[in-house]
């Protein structure tokens, strides 16, 4: 699996040695959003999951299967606990399974990544199995799991997998091929495929990390790279997935989430200037948009507060982080 936004030490790129990574965690504290060059399938085994992202939001409970698309940003908080197990699935991997398992229904490989574009058009979605099936889908993870653990090879491992995905496929809803051109799951760029980072675009990357405050243009990070505006544009989306602008946005929203989590004293305005948001309205607008709740309902969420619970003062004579 391979995150494409900094953790809380720093820039982390973590890759699976193949196309498929299973993983079973328990937790009962908030999990930050994070967006991996993936997609992850995550059923929920036991509690519950308020789970969040630009694309919307899912109460998951037991039984329940949440589909995150590759370039998503997206966060969970576990009310008040839950064990969750997560498949985290190479883009490409997914699309050719998809051909042969469709075969002599599709004309080739670009029709089955139009109908996943369109299955998977929110970039997050969820959905409740039949009861035998998720207990099949669990089964099937849990044995995939044992044998990658296990230090098994990827012929082993899929062989397992293989019956997760027969019983993944149907649940998803097809939809009639439109005579259009093929889309890509993330947009123009190249999805789950794991392009290898250009060393100017990691400097990019770095540099907005180190400075979210400041008021970046695109002129500026091509700047930092040292190639023009719409170079860095078409390359940045090539490694990440989206645009440097859309990338800068998510990462402030992720370090706004961290610090509503840390800083209860703080008021929404003053955690939004401190990533480089002007204004209370505006913060909580991009922060809705990024995350998909708003921040002090993620901040009662995260600290399990019920909801009708008061926030912070919002006024003029909240706390300064300053």
């Amino acid at each position: 699996m391979e995150r494409i936004f900094p953790g809380s030490a720093g820039a982390v790129r973590q890759r699976a040695p193949g196309p498929i990574h299973v993983e079973t965690e328990s937790s009962t504290r908030v999990v930050e959003p994070v967006a991996y060059m993936c997609l992850r399938f995550m059923l929920v085994r036991e509690g519950r999951l308020f789970v969040h992202s630009r694309h919307g939001t899912a109460h998951a409970r037991p039984g329940m299967l949440v589909i995150v698309c590759a370039g998503t940003l997206c966060g969970a908080i576990p009310e008040p606990s839950a064990t969750v197990t997560t498949a985290f699935v190479n883009l490409d991997y997914l699309l050719d399974q998809l051909t042969w398992r469709l075969n002599g229904l599709l004309r080739d490989r670009h029709e089955a990544e139009l109908i996943a574009a369109k299955a998977f058009r929110h970039n997050m979605w969820a959905t409740t199995p039949p009861a035998q099936v998720t207990a099949d889908m669990l089964n099937l993870l849990d044995r995939t799991e044992a044998i990658q653990n296990a230090g098994g090879g990827f012929y082993d491992i899929e062989a397992v997998f293989a019956g997760f995905l027969a019983d993944l496929v149907p649940l998803m809803p097809y939809r009639e091929l439109p005579g259009e051109p093929v889309v890509s799951l993330a947009g123009d760029g190249v999805g789950g495929r794991f392009p290898p980072l250009r060393p100017e675009i990691v400097a990019v990357g770095d540099a907005i990390q180190a400075d979210l405050s400041r008021r970046w243009s695109l002129a500026d990070m091509a700047q930092v790279a040292h190639i023009s505006g719409r170079h860095l544009a078409r390359v940045f989306n090539e490694s990440y997935g989206l645009p440097p602008v859309q990338f800068l946005a998510a990462l402030r929203a992720k370090e706004m989430a961290r610090l509503l989590r840390e800083k209860p004293g703080w008021s929404v305005e003053a955690v939004g200037r401190q990533v480089g948001w002007e204004g209370r309205s505006h913060a909580r607008h991009q922060f809705v948009r990024e995350l998909g709740l708003s921040p002090d309902e993620y901040r009662r969420r995260a600290h399990g507060l019920d909801l009708a619970t008061p926030g912070p003062e919002t006024d003029e004579n909240t706390p300064d982080p300053s």
